[in-house]
């Protein structure tokens, strides 16, 4: 049972974001920008659709999840 609920929680996943790339495309080029991108990569930042993420931005959030989250785990 657990393994169907998954399998369709990420379907709707797939979908939902299949279908918001399509219309951010659909939307940049029509109406914007001739050269719309739904997701790029260098050395500085990954785009997906407007956002842009930092690598500096990701190594400081880890760094502080690093200090908050303790060392060894305990499992009862």
């Amino acid at each position: 049972m657990k393994a169907k609920i998954t399998a369709i929680m990420l379907s709707a996943m797939i979908v939902l974001l299949a279908g918001t790339s399509v219309a951010y495309y659909n939307t940049k080029t029509f109406a914007f920008d001739e050269d719309a991108v739904v997701f790029s990569r260098d050395d500085e930042k990954i785009s997906f659709m407007d956002y842009d993420i930092y690598y500096d931005s990701l190594d400081n959030l880890i760094k502080k999840v690093k200090i908050v989250m303790p060392a060894e785990h305990y499992c009862i």
